[in-house]
Order: structure tokens, then C-alpha cells, then sequence
């Protein structure tokens, strides 16, 4: 005879589980919507899902915090690090010339993949054993911006074709929750490796070993590549709408005669040059200054996870009631409480108070990151797709590019800057993430304007 266990009635009653199942059930079921069925456009997103996840994956294992050690290792200082990001974002311009090559294939996909390849091989692999060479620090250097160059010029040149051959297997009527789940399925994937990620630098650094740690972290970010570069392959390309003057030279800077696209474009990049001016000032910052373990900083993204599920459904729905430029102008506002906070992080309080400011940040971000990745389709034309995508992702490199280089600029005129408020003393790391609140602030402002007038 069998007997079944029971939990008293009382204690039943308190753990009552119901709202959260019911709640991850409806967003399972969100998601299920978009992959199931067996047309050709859901097979695609399912993949398209598999990509961004693990592009994202491989970009921030190799990329973020675990470049800055790896920059550390090779005695990067902060002008170098600043030039690095600048040079890196001014490769990304090269995107606005990429019809001029993605053009002149029927096919797209077997040149994407072949450029994606060469950016990994030079970005993830040699980069990454750059340390190991038997050269001077000169050298080493060198050949490290050298690889950084071919690295982005070559992805540059492909990335806009990614948007056009994913942007197919969308419906216009679903890609508000398209966009949310892939923000919320990126951020999950991103900062779980990165959490894990942590763990590995510190088991090697505590013993001695810091490059090894930032080596292993390297062979699982190219393990991510290759699973990537998989799901790439199984992404159903479409034909392009035939174009009547295919043979001709197409003017990369044709986008500016569309008024509504241009406006779409200059707002977004005007969001990029003020969220890149710290760059990445404050992760060597917390890395260099405050000697915040990465196990530590893993787990603190981590947090992102259980506030994306909350609050990327919370931001979706926003959007659904308001307006793209409504949910942004409210989430740029918000954001300032960030920066203001991060201003007062420091090696006694980084435990808590860098741990509350990124908790209010990552409920805060879906609201800009949704409606992000849906402008440059907003007011998109159906012709000439390839060239409206590049001039957008080139513009907002340009302008990202600025962005770092004021950063640089502010950081070596302030270098010498000290302040002291209400007892914390403050230097120019820290102050630049004021700066930059303030003028996200003025941005959220602005598109507040444009958000009352839906006709562009």
C-alpha cells in the first residue's frame, strides 16, 4: 500500500506557486507562438533565436570585462584603451559601404558566412593569443589593434545583411514580441555564461594564473562561434525583391532623402554617441580601481535574468498602449537614477550599491533595447533594404565612434579631477557616468517631443 505525501494545509497555502507557474506558462506560450508551425518563416525564427544567442554568448565572453583583463595582461593604459575603442567603432562605419559588396550576390549567405568566420578566427582566436607571443610589448601592440581592424572591417562590411536576411522571417504584426523575447532570451543566455565565465577567471587568477583564465573563457566564447555559424546555415534566405537598376553603383547615402527614416535614424544615433561615452572606462574602473572579483560582477548580472522575465513583458506592453517613442522617452528618463548611483560606487560600498544600481538597471534597459532593435525597421522601405540597414548601422557606428572619442577626451582633460560629495570622493571614472546620465536625460526629453507626433 502506498502512501502519499501531503503538506499541511497551512503550509500549502503559503507556498502557493500558482501565479508564478501560470505566469512562466504564458510566456513559454509567447514564444511558442512564433516557432511553431512548420512554414519556413517559423523554422527560420527558431534559429534566428539560436544566433543572436549565440553571437551574443561568444561577443561578451570574448569581449566586455574579459577584454579588459585581457588588455590589463597586455599593459593596455587608459589613452591606448580609449584609441582601441574609438578604432574599433570607426571600422564599424564601414558598415554604410557593405551593399557595395553584399549587392553583387544573389545569395547572401555563404559570403556572410565566410566573413563571419574570418571576424571570429582574428577577433576571438588571435586576439586572444596575442599574450602568448614570444615579442615585446611594441609588437604586441601592434599586431593587437592590426587584428582588431581586420577583425571589424570584415564584419562590418557583412553585418547589415544579417538584419536583412533575419528581418524576412519577422511579420510587422509580431515584432514588438519578437524583439522582447529575443532581448530577454539574449540578456538570459549573456549573463549566465557570463556568471559561469567569472567563476573560471577567479579559480585561475586566485592562483596565480589571471591569462589562463581569460584563455579558457576564449575557447568556450569560440565553441558559442561555432554554434552560431550552425544556426546561421539553417536560416532560410529569400529572395529579394528584383531591383530594375541591379546593375548600378547603389549610393550608400540614399536613406537621407526618406525624411522618416532619417529622423528614425539620427534619434537612434544620438543614443548611441551618449551611451558609448564611457565606453569602457568603468569596467576598468571596477576591474583596475575597485578590484571587483568577476565571479562577483557575474552574479550581479546574473540578476538580469529574473528582472528581464518580469520587465520585458512589463515594456512590451507599454509599447503596445504608447508608442515606440513614448516607451523610450520613459526609459531614458529612468535611466538617469542609474548614473547618478554608479557616481558613488566605490571598494567599501561596490557590493551593495553597484548591486542595487544594476537591479534598477536591468529592470529599466528592456524599455530602450526593445524599442532599439525595432527602429531601424520602423520606417523601413521595401526596396533597397540592404542599403537603408547598412547607412543606419554605419550612422550609429559613426556616432558611437563620437561618443567614445568625447569620452577619451573628457578622461584624459580630467584625469587629475577630484571631488569630494557627501563624503565620497569621486574621480573622473565615475564622474564621466554622470555626464553621460545627463545627457540621456536630455535624449529621453527629446524623444518625448517626437513621441506626440506619430507621423513623422
Amino acid at each position: 500500500m502506498r502512501s502519499k505525501f501531503a503538506l499541511p494545509f497551512w503550509l500549502r497555502r503559503r507556498l502557493d506557486f500558482s501565479g508564478p507557474v501560470k505566469m512562466l506558462e504564458g510566456r513559454t506560450l509567447w514564444v511558442r507562438r512564433l516557432v511553431s508551425g512548420e512554414s519556413v518563416e517559423a523554422n527560420s525564427r527558431k534559429y534566428i533565436f539560436t544566433w543572436n544567442a549565440s553571437a551574443n554568448i561568444s561577443q561578451n565572453l570574448s569581449g566586455g570585462n574579459f577584454l579588459v583583463g585581457l588588455y590589463s595582461i597586455l599593459k593596455v593604459g587608459d589613452v591606448l584603451l580609449g584609441l582601441l575603442t574609438s578604432i574599433i567603432q570607426f571600422c564599424c562605419i564601414s558598415q554604410i559601404f557593405s551593399p557595395l559588396l553584399l549587392d553583387r550576390f544573389k545569395r547572401k549567405k555563404t559570403v556572410l558566412l565566410v566573413t563571419r568566420i574570418v571576424f571570429y578566427t582574428f577577433y576571438i582566436v588571435i586576439v586572444g593569443l596575442i599574450p602568448y607571443f614570444p615579442a615585446d610589448e611594441n609588437f604586441r601592440i601592434k599586431f593587437l589593434v592590426v587584428s582588431m581592424i581586420i577583425a571589424y572591417v570584415t564584419n562590418s562590411l557583412a553585418s547589415p545583411g544579417y538584419s536583412v536576411l533575419h528581418i524576412r522571417s519577422i511579420p510587422e504584426d509580431s515584432r514588438a514580441d519578437f524583439f522582447s523575447i529575443l532581448s530577454l532570451l539574449n540578456n538570459i543566455c549573456i549573463y549566465v555564461f557570463i556568471l559561469l565565465a567569472g567563476y573560471v577567471v577567479d579559480f585561475f587568477r586566485d592562483r596565480g594564473n589571471f591569462l589562463a583564465g581569460i584563455t579558457a573563457v576564449r575557447v568556450i566564447a569560440v565553441a558559442f562561434a561555432a554554434f552560431e555559424i550552425f544556426s546561421h546555415i539553417h536560416i532560410h534566405e529569400f529572395d529579394e525583391p528584383e531591383n530594375e537598376n541591379k546593375r548600378r553603383i547603389k549610393n550608400p547615402f540614399l536613406p537621407l532623402k526618406n525624411k522618416q527614416f532619417t529622423i528614425c535614424a539620427v534619434l537612434t544615433g544620438c543614443y548611441s554617441f551618449f551611451a558609448n561615452i564611457p565606453g569602457l572606462y568603468y569596467n576598468s574602473y571596477l576591474v583596475n580601481d575597485v578590484v571587483a572579483p568577476y565571479s562577483f560582477l557575474g552574479k550581479v548580472y546574473f540578476l538580469s535574468v529574473p528582472c528581464m522575465i518580469v520587465f520585458v513583458p512589463f515594456w512590451n506592453n507599454i509599447i503596445k498602449k504608447k508608442s515606440w517613442f513614448g516607451t523610450i522617452s520613459i526609459a531614458l528618463v529612468l535611466l538617469f537614477f542609474h548614473y547618478c548611483s554608479l557616481l558613488f560606487v566605490n571598494s567599501q560600498n561596490y557590493q551593495v550599491l553597484y548591486t542595487i544600481a544594476m537591479i534598477y538597471y536591468f529592470s529599466i534597459i528592456p524599455g530602450v533595447n526593445i524599442v532599439i532593435s525595432n527602429l531601424p525597421y520602423y520606417r523601413l522601405p521595401e526596396g533597397d533594404r540592404t542599403v537603408y540597414i547598412a547607412f543606419w548601422a554605419g550612422f550609429n557606428s559613426f556616432m558611437a565612434m563620437l561618443g567614445l572619442l568625447s569620452g577619451s577626451l573628457f578622461i584624459a582633460v580630467t584625469h587629475s579631477l577630484g571631488i569630494n560629495i557627501f563624503g565620497f570622493s569621486i574621480h573622473h571614472k565615475q564622474f564621466i557616468m554622470l555626464v553621460t546620465g545627463l545627457l540621456l536625460l536630455g535624449l529621453g526629453l527629446g524623444y518625448r517631443f517626437f513621441s506626440r507626433k506619430e507621423q513623422l
